[in-house]
């Protein structure tokens, strides 16, 4: 079956500490433009329950801006969990064309302007921002479709000359609702660990694949790390199709994102099972991300234009991309074998096996 978002009319407004929210009749986003346009919440109404992860240090309050300086340390003392826009470097710190890149990139600590567009097909959020680094101006405009947040990201290189970037999203999961005890879906194969040591205790081995189960036609489901398992690990998948589906049976929702595959043809997963260490985690956070990236594996942009597949961006020129963010109610025996281009599933009987 195909599971039908609905029109509802949205509103939207800003709320205190500088976010807004984007709402109607099923679901509540909560965009925070003070720092980083990031997505902090998406809240299904009919129960209350978000299918975003929240740092429990930012849990009462919204973050405003850090500073841009090359420090892993300001990136995550400011880290509150949902979605994070990573522009134009998502690895390490790193210098490129002379500029000093941070950690994740200069788009998400950056503040972003926010304004209203209304028009004929209802109310948008539209959040722009220039980096002070790297010459590029980003634009977002977020609307609500049914259950589905949509977001439409345009980067525009200011200058005259090509640049390299790499261009991701962050999306954090809540772990207490669809990411509990989580099976993946989508156009993949598996998960091929990061080729390097990640943590102390691995899910997955560096460098060794979890294969997928295969579902349907083209399309693989793989169960991720438990929660209580003690491990750190960070995952790569090629997939053929931009889209995944993510759940924890027994909890009722779904939740989606689809995106454009050709440039974003890799899926990045990174899941902290309150593995022990030190800071920033200390072993207290179950925390599962699920992440479209240009290219893979994780690494510093200087070092990723080294290997063939770099975004190079032309002077003058613009790229614009389309996702969308969806929560849906899906019983347990139900999986997705796709999601269209709004963001809604197309769901079917689960395989026995």
């Amino acid at each position: 079956m195909q599971t039908a978002s609905g029109p509802a009319a949205a509103s939207v407004h800003p709320v205190t500490g500088g976010a807004w929210t984007l709402e109607n009749d099923l679901v509540t986003a909560l965009v925070n433009p003070a720092r980083g346009g990031d997505v902090l919440s998406l809240v299904w109404k009919a129960t209350g329950e978000d299918i975003l992860w929240r740092n429990p240090r930012w849990e009462h309050r919204v973050p405003v801006h850090g500073e841009s300086d090359a420090q892993d340390a300001s990136y995550f003392d400011n880290y509150p969990g949902g979605i994070q826009e990573l522009f134009p470097n998502a690895g390490p710190a790193t210098t490129v064309h002379g500029a000093p890149l941070p950690f994740h990139g200069e788009a998400a600590r950056r503040p972003w302007t926010a304004e209203v567009v209304r028009s004929n097909g209802g109310a948008r959020l539209r959040c722009t921002t220039r980096l002070a680094r790297y010459p590029f101006r980003l634009t977002k405009t977020f609307a609500l479709d049914g259950s589905v947040l949509r977001f439409h990201s345009v980067v525009e290189n200011l200058s005259a000359q090509n640049l390299p970037a790499h261009w991701g999203l962050h999306p954090a999961f809540d772990t207490a609702t669809v990411a509990r005890a989580a099976t993946l879906y989508g156009p993949f194969d598996g998960l091929v660990a990061h080729p390097e040591r990640f943590g102390d205790r691995q899910w997955t081995p560096p460098g060794q694949t979890r294969k997928a189960r295969s579902v349907a036609p083209g399309v693989g489901a793989v169960e991720l790390a438990p929660g209580a398992g003690l491990t750190a690990d960070l995952g790569y998948a090629t997939v053929s199709r931009g889209w995944f589906g993510l759940r924890s049976r027994g909890c009722g929702l779904l939740a989606t994102m689809t995106w454009p595959h050709s440039l974003f043809p890799e899926l990045w997963v990174w899941q902290e099972c309150h593995a022990p260490g030190s800071y920033p985690w200390w072993g207290t956070e179950h925390i599962v991300a699920v992440e479209p990236h240009t290219t893979s594996p994780f690494m510093p942009l200087a070092e990723e234009t080294e290997h063939p597949g770099v975004l190079d961006i032309a002077g003058g020129s613009t790229l614009s991309a389309q996702f969308t963010l969806g929560v849906h109610p899906i019983a347990d025996d139900e999986m997705p074998v796709a999601v269209d281009e709004r963001g809604v599933p197309v769901l079917v009987a689960a395989s026995k096996d």
